[in-house]
């Protein structure tokens, strides 16, 4: 073979004379291919690497190696050390066998030497890859073919080296040893790290990594560098790259982990989300990793992500079943994510299979374990079942298992008694001292036992002594420094609560009064809590000292201020319930404002102290319904707001911001409001008192507490309401007609808008909707979305616009201008190659509007009676259906409805529908497909050249792919339906009559005109598309031509309409204005085509002439 060794080791005709020169030693360790020597890692930072066998192997003269041994060192001479290269080991697959092939002699005497101590069972390869080798024709001229061999079967397999042999390892290469250079610099910047010189050490490190990029030790140093001069990022980043050159070694990723943790800034999610990171490189390495895992879901957590979370735990749990720190987490994370029945299946099966353990193998699942199912029986609300497993679990830890006759006895707990007698010694088929007396009640843990107490509890009133039985195992009359309380705090707190939830007030007090010589427990809810029992015990001297503890302590606490006003009505001092009822109201508008998404301008604080007054609040309390101070104080802010409507509505941009301060402030106040926005969207506002609504045994809100106290102290201080309350349902809010906030919620969303702020806007629109005061009117909602597609269309939102074309077109389903509306709407904002109009969504939801209206046609239909156009407003059933509307054909998508509730089914096939899918399929290149579509629409209407148009295009379009088979049949098919279209489009006759007026008849003759430059423009661009250019520039040229007359057309009517307006007034109206006349004119798009054609053939001057005269304004 030319340019390789011959048989004596001599090189002839080799491509690269440098391959003659003689090399300098190179060292054996270099490639493991070469030599089958081993050698150590290069750990960062190791400075003597010492190879043991390396002896034998003596620096060789490269003059008598092969071209291939030498390519190989060339190329590990060459390397730059990254270890990223290495993960790319594949690529060298290919020539691998070309490489050992051309090193045989070398190879064969080594191989001798390593193969008895290595498999003494060797034997040379018989397989038929080696019996074709034999028949090779030395003599033969032409070259050696070549063969992939499997790895694993060549002839050198297990012995040299090859891929998949014992020679060497798949995998990363290992790194290098450092370079002197590198040494030198990594030790100088060390030093002057040390001597605090950071930007020198900076420097140093640098040019480090420049002459050794793969060294991990000088990342690190550069980041340890970053981090003294304090800066954080810079640290991270630095250990970022340092990670990457060594991408397969875990121990570097877990020690960047680490270290970004310790030197966490203040952005704390970016801190986590570089953990990820590092943990799911860890991952990647190796899958079995699982302390990797659990620390990603933990970092997953914090971040919020709890389904990521839940997966990875669940993953863990697949490989690692019953894993008893994977079931912890995961049912921490299903109690977030309000899934707690997941993580009781999980606990349950876990349960199971270590009970069928002994007692020495299942010492993962412990007490905790048991505290933690119990506390999943609680979530789910499962008192029973919860019960059940306690027993059971508790009695196999205390190494009872076979000790089941107390699942027999479910009304009590005897078997939990701290002594045999009374109870448990009568019960059947106990026999005393057959366990040890502590593995009954002695031996079960206070956490479980509160928790059967609480059991109980939620059982209901017979298991009340029960409970109380377990609960008085805390002593809770001990009050001396050996008290339970200082051990159970927590659970003395459980057992306080479980008992007020059950209406046990005396019994909870016991409870509550140890807390207060703790403080961990002693915190505004536990004040709260007790006072509410000692309230509902009548100690008013414990109530009130509770209730002020919270109040002195907490300046914004609504509740405490609330408790007080009614504790002080009971005992009878009304200026007090007063006092505290006023704080109330000031909090609960603090408290409002403060979560209220305000505007970001500077005037909010001055408009609000101009509109809304004096903020004292007078001691005369008038329920929110009537003329109270908060209402007169809204009616001056929709006062000022109708002062500043017609300025806002003028441009001014001052009146506009303090235009929608007041309006934001007064829809914020109605949309907090329950009364307009109900639990069930079907319930329709029946007035503002829970006497007036449905559903009023909805549990009331702290504010709808102080508007009780309220009316009962304007009672008592007789300010009553002299006006006679009305009847009927209330048709205003504050005094403002329910008319007129439907104004101000869609002004408001037309100008925040034109702000460009489309969220705010869609909100607005959003809470108009739900409100349960238009919720129910079509009109109103229909108003409502299209102002929504007034607001998408400012904001150029596709996604919306057909969002809300959709909605129309289910309301009113077939109906044919929801169809047009479709269209249009589809086509107005966005980009034509990536337009939601041809996207899948759209394809199918529109697919399925046509398999309703084919599918729920009248048997007795005719073709004759195509729908061309309905009315959006009105719908009526049809008369001559044969298919009943009540009974439609199953899997039909049907979403309109009669006003008696019957759905709506199609009476005639619509030409719109049918045209519009085939549009929709036509714009996806789905051409044959349309025709299927357009030819239906064609048949229902032969002449529409809105048909036949399209069809026309999809013939050419589809003879331009590179899929037709037949191209001239589909060209001039489509050309056939272009001489149909300008036939259908050019050739109508314009009827005059002698009644029609002048203006109608040039109304005519533009529209003719317009459409036969419609029929030309289309004309050439499809001979243009065609490459047919000499028939396309006359088809332009008459449209520009065309396009002269329109607009001369256009400039006599102007002047006559202008002429008409200065003639003398016979009667007519002085102020009526002549209306100008739209015409559409191609001349524009068929210049552009025109210059292009000109243009790209040579003749710059044609292309200059049409641009002066047609494009330029």
């Amino acid at each position: 073979m030319d340019g390789y060794e011959n048989s004596h080791g001599r090189v002839d005709d080799c491509p690269d004379s440098s391959y003659q020169e003689v090399q300098p030693p190179i060292d054996p360790a270099i490639d493991p291919r070469l030599f089958d020597s081993s050698y150590l890692t290069l750990e960062p930072g190791s400075e003597d690497v010492v190879f043991e066998d390396v002896g034998q192997y003596a620096p060789m003269d490269t003059a008598s190696m092969s071209v291939g041994q030498r390519r190989l060192l060339q190329e590990q001479v060459n390397l730059s050390g990254s270890d990223d290269e290495s993960d790319d080991v594949d690529d060298y697959d290919d020539d691998d066998d070309r490489l050992w092939n051309e090193g045989k002699e070398v190879y064969d005497d080594y191989s001798a030497m390593r193969a008895a101590p290595e498999d003494p069972d060797y034997q040379v390869s018989t397989d038929p890859e080696s019996e074709e080798d034999d028949d090779y024709d030395a003599n033969d001229a032409s070259p050696r073919p070549r063969k992939r061999r499997r790895r694993g079967h060549g002839r050198f397999s297990g012995h040299y080296g090859a891929r998949g042999g014992k020679g060497i390892r798949r995998g990363p290469r290992r790194p290098l040893e450092p370079s002197p250079e590198f040494k030198m610099l990594h030790s100088q910047a060390t030093e002057a790290f040390i001597d605090g010189d950071y930007d020198r050490a900076i420097e140093l490190v640098q040019q480090a990594i420049l002459v050794n990029p793969e060294m991990f030790a000088a990342h690190s140093l550069l980041s340890e560098i970053f981090l003294a001069r304090g800066d954080k990022d810079k640290a991270v980043t630095a250990l970022f790259s340092g990670a990457h050159t060594r991408p397969r070694d875990p121990t570097v990723w877990y020690k960047v982990a680490r270290l970004i943790q310790d030197r966490a800034g203040e952005d704390r999610q970016k801190t986590l989300n570089d953990m990820i990171y590092c943990y799911s490189r860890i991952i990647e390495i190796d899958g079995k990793s699982y302390n990797a895992r659990f620390q990603r879901a933990t970092a997953y957590r914090e971040l919020g992500y709890n389904g990521r979370a839940a997966t990875e735990y669940e993953r863990i749990l697949k490989e690692l079943p019953h894993n008893i720190r994977a079931l912890r987490h995961l049912a921490e994370t299903y109690i977030d994510m309000q899934d707690v029945q997941k993580a009781l299946d999980y606990y349950l099966d876990s349960i199971d299979y270590y009970m069928t353990l002994d007692n020495d193998e299942n010492m993962e699942f412990s007490w905790s374990d048991v505290n933690i199912c119990a506390e999943l029986y609680a979530y789910v609300g499962d008192p029973r079942k919860g019960l059940q497993l306690l027993s059971s679990v508790s009695r196999w830890l205390l190494g009872r298992k076979d000790d089941t006759i107390w699942d027999a006895y479910i009304d009590d707990d005897r078997e939990w008694d701290a002594a045999d007698s009374p109870r448990r010694i009568k019960t059947d088929g106990f026999i005393p001292d057959t366990y040890p007396i502590d593995s009954y009640g002695l031996g079960l843990p206070m956490e479980l036992r509160i928790k059967l107490g609480t059991f109980r509890l939620k059982l209901g009133d017979r298991y009340f002594e029960e409970a109380l039985t377990h609960f008085e195992w805390l002593n809770p009359e001990d009050d001396s420094e050996t008290s339970t309380v200082f051990d159970y705090a927590d659970l003395y707190r459980e057992a306080a609560d479980a008992l007020k939830d059950a209406g046990l007030f005396p019994e909870a007090l016991r409870f509550y009064r140890p807390l207060q010589l703790t403080e961990d427990y002693a915190d505004v809810s536990f004040f709260l809590a007790m006072g509410e029992c000692a309230f509902a015990c009548s100690d008013f001297s414990l109530t009130e000292s509770c209730y002020l503890t919270v109040a002195e302590n907490d300046s914004t606490n609504l509740q405490s201020r609330v408790n007080l006003a009614k504790l002080y009505e009971t005992m009878g001092e009304r200026d007090q319930a007063l006092y505290y009822v006023n704080q109330a109201v000031l909090l609960g508008r603090e408290a409002r404002g403060r979560s209220r998404r305000r505007r970001k301008d500077r005037r909010i604080a001055q408009l609000a102290k101009e509109f809304q007054g004096d903020t004292h609040i007078s001691t005369r309390i008038v329920p929110r319904h009537l003329a109270s101070e908060v209402a007169r104080r809204d009616m001056l802010q929709d006062s000022d707001a109708n002062h500043l409507r017609p300025n806002m509505r003028a441009g001014d941009s001052d009146a506009t911001e303090d235009w929608l301060d007041i309006a934001d402030a007064l829809l914020h106040d109605f949309r907090t409001n329950r009364a307009f926005y109900p639990l069930q969207k079907h319930m329709i506002f029946l007035g503002y008192s829970r006497e007036e609504q449905k559903g009023g045994k909805k549990q009331a809100t702290v504010m709808d507490e102080v508007q009780e106290v309220a009316d009962r102290l304007q009672e008592w201080l007789g300010q009553t309401n002299t006006e006679a309350t009305p009847t009927s349902v209330p048709n205003d809010y504050y005094g403002i007609s329910f008319d007129e906030w439907f104004e101000i919620f869609l002004e408001y969303a037309f100008v925040v808008s034109g702000q460009g702020d489309k969220d705010e806007a869609y909100d607005v629109l959003g809470a108009a909707a739900d409100a349960s005061v238009w919720y129910h009117y079509k009109d109103k909602v229909r108003q409502i979305h299209i102002c929504w597609i007034t607001c998408a269309l400012r904001a150029y939102d596709e996604e919306t616009l057909v969002s809300e074309a959709r909605l129309f077109t289910k309301d009113y389903q077939f109906v044919t201008d929801t169809y047009r509306l479709f269209s249009i709407l589809s086509r107005l904002c966005g980009d034509p190659n990536r337009s939601l109009f041809h996207a899948s969504p759209s394809m199918k939801f529109m697919l399925r509007q046509v398999k309703a209206m084919d599918s729920t046609l009248p048997e007795d239909h005719h073709l004759k009676k195509a729908s061309t156009s309905k009315s959006v407003m009105t719908r009526q059933p049809t008369a001559k259906a044969t298919r009943s509307s009540k009974n439609p054909p199953k899997q039909v998508s049907l979403t309109t409805r009669h006003d008696n509730g019957d759905l709506i089914i199609a009476e005639n096939m619509d030409v719109a529908l049918l045209v519009l899918y085939g549009h929709i399929l036509y714009s996806g290149n789905s051409f044959y497909p349309a025709l299927n579509y357009y030819y239906r629409a064609y048949a229902l209407d032969p002449e529409n050249p809105g048909i036949l148009l399209p069809i026309a295009l999809c013939y050419i379009h589809h003879a331009l792919k590179r899929q037709a088979e037949n191209r001239h049949y589909l060209i001039l098919q489509g050309l056939s339906f272009m001489s149909l279209y300008r036939k259908v489009r050019c050739q109508k006759k314009i009827e005059q009559e002698v009644n029609k007026d002048a203006n109608k008849k040039t109304q005519t003759d533009f529209s003719s005109l317009s459409e036969c430059q419609e029929v030309e423009y289309n004309y050439g661009r499809v001979y243009h598309s065609l490459g047919l250019l000499d028939q396309a520039i006359p088809c332009y040229e008459r449209a520009l031509e065309l396009g002269n007359r329109i607009q001369s057309a256009q400039k006599d009517k102007t002047a006559g309409s202008r002429e008409k307006g200065k003639a003398p007034d016979h009667g007519e109206k002085k102020d009526e204005k002549p209306k100008d006349i739209l015409v559409e004119d191609f001349s524009p798009e068929a210049a552009v085509a025109l210059q292009n054609i000109y243009a790209l053939n040579g003749n710059i001057a044609g292309a200059r002439e049409v641009t002066e005269k047609y494009l330029i304004i």
